[in-house]
């Protein structure tokens, strides 16, 4: 078990683990509590309290912010935070994309002063003064290639990736010391691991990939304090053999990924969470549908089933306690068969 593992064993009872590798919101949790998404995007108080309604569902660790445009915001992109749409929330997006180069744009001199960060690390503060005995604390970043994607004319970008690659190694190098920053802000506000989210570089060759993106997401793990999860969407088990060099404590992948595959392709023993079920089975399905969907993934060798989308559609609670329970009721075992032995929550 790496330190990734070692870290969320703190806070449970010899079961698997069980929390989302990445920003995760109750919708039906929030407006319980009388919570609006765009006021637990923009203001410390709420983003805590939203934050904190995952560890009362029971889940082990909690993730802030909730939306990959903090960065954006960072370099002078304009985000639109549709206050106005009724309705179902909607996530935030970049405006107009005007950077094309590494010279178009320039990094901030002190990152508490622009954007979001000072209330994102007030809110961490406030969330380990309420729960930082019971839980871990993440922070959740893009990666270089998939900002990139944010603040770049994504059609632009992947034609320039093949035709003009080093105007994007330019960017990514930028980016990456950004990104460097940001976390670096986040550790220092304590919190206990990075989610870093670089689904958008699936969509380039593992050759492209290996060539424009690895050293900059070896470069972000270089000597990194705390445990980090290097999340990828779609295909990625192609990825595998480079994901490992990149020094990441852990890789989540979504249903997409072969998981036997990346299982052959990973160290033993290293950890890979994985999405369990449909997109809409924390909303649509039964509680018993939703064990035997985590007991399926769980079996199948990953380390952590994750839970699918959570506000499109809107998870209802009861699931939300089933897929808890799931992971609760799952006999644990290492990578060789054998029963880890239960863990003793007092101590450290």
């Amino acid at each position: 078990m790496t330190r990734l593992f070692e870290l969320i064993d703190r806070y449970r009872q010899g079961t698997c683990p069980v929390f989302a590798p990445g920003p995760f919101l109750s919708i039906e949790g929030m407006r319980a509590k009388g919570l609006q998404f765009d006021r637990v995007l923009k203001n410390a108080e709420n983003m805590a309290e939203a934050a904190l309604l995952n560890l009362d569902l029971g889940f082990e660790a909690t993730v802030i912010p909730f939306d990959t445009n903090v960065e954006a915001e960072l370099i002078g992109c304009r985000v639109n935070y549709h206050e106005d749409v009724d309705g179902m929330p909607v996530y935030p997006t970049v405006g107009e994309r005007w950077i094309q180069t590494a010279n178009d744009f320039e990094l901030p001199k002190n990152l508490v002063e622009v954007g979001r960060i000072s209330l994102i690390i007030a809110a961490i503060g406030l969330i380990k003064r309420k729960a930082a005995d019971r839980a871990a604390i993440g922070a959740f970043i893009p990666g270089p290639f998939t900002l990139a994607g944010q603040v770049l004319d994504p059609d632009r970008m992947y034609v320039t990736v093949l035709k003009q690659p080093d105007i994007i190694k330019g960017v990514l190098v930028k980016l990456t010391e950004l990104l460097a920053q940001v976390r670096a802000a986040y550790v220092a506000a304590g919190v206990d691991f990075v989610i870093i989210e670089e689904g958008g570089a699936t969509l380039i060759s593992p050759k492209v990939f290996e060539r424009m993106v690895f050293q900059p997401l070896k470069r972000l793990l270089d000597k990194n304090t705390v445990p980090h999860i290097l999340s990828l969407s779609g295909r990625s088990e192609k990825y595998m053999p480079l994901l490992v060099q990149t020094g990441a404590d852990g890789i989540r992948v979504d249903q997409k990924c072969d998981i036997e595959q990346s299982l052959k392709d990973l160290p033993a023993g290293f950890p890979l969470l994985a999405t369990c079920g449909t997109y809409d089975m924390l909303a649509n399905s039964r509680p018993a549908e939703i064990q035997d969907a985590v007991w399926a993934c769980l079996d199948r060798g990953v380390t952590q089933a994750s839970p699918p989308a959570d506000m499109y559609p809107p998870a209802r609670l009861e699931n939300l306690e089933a897929f808890v329970e799931a992971h609760r009721s799952y006999p644990r075992r290492d990578p060789s068969g054998n029963d880890y032995p239960k863990i003793d929550p007092t101590k450290p």
